[in-house]
């Protein structure tokens, strides 16, 4: 009888703390933020985007010469292979496999400086996301904020995506 007693108190305890925590959930304030949205419509993108262009455009400009110069010495062998000598069709083949390595070691570099850069602009710009959207949750209020990707179903008065759009512009 007392293990049914202390059983029965202790299923007391725990549905009255479930429903505490529940009561305390319905009185949060959750607002929602779709960050892809502010990603793709913030004026910081276009110049992040012109900003690398920029600054590997002569990198791009020299993996363009190269591929041209690339091709031009492999139609040059395909066309004059027939006349060649086995001593000039080796050194345009030497000549072209490392014109061909030196390409994709130039390329391989600049695909990982530019994936390098931008994730460094990207950073900086999350950061002035977050910042806005903490500052913008704080003056409105708000006890949460999700990512709208995460949550199933938001009302959109919930969502301050437009806000933080408009918070993180006026940094520009």
């Amino acid at each position: 009888m007392k293990t049914m007693m202390r059983v029965a108190a202790l299923s007391i305890a725990i549905l009255s703390l479930g429903s505490a925590a529940s009561v305390q959930a319905a009185d949060a304030t959750i607002a929602v933020v779709d960050i892809g949205k502010v990603l793709r419509e913030i004026p910081q993108r276009k110049a992040i985007e012109s900003k690398l262009k920029s600054e590997f455009d002569s990198r791009v400009r020299d993996m363009q010469r190269m591929e041209t110069e690339g091709q031009t010495l492999a139609a040059k062998l395909k066309k004059n292979e027939s006349f060649m000598s086995a001593d000039e069709r080796t050194k345009s083949q030497r000549k072209l496999a490392e014109l061909q390595a030196d390409f994709n070691l130039k390329g391989q570099a600049l695909q990982e400086d530019q994936r390098r850069r931008f994730n460094e602009e990207q950073q900086k710009v999350f950061e002035k996301i977050q910042t806005n959207v903490e500052s913008i949750a704080k003056s409105e209020g708000y006890d949460m904020v999700l990512n709208r990707q995460a949550v199933v179903y938001s009302n959109d008065k919930n969502d301050i995506s437009a806000k933080v759009i408009q918070q993180v512009s006026k940094g520009n």
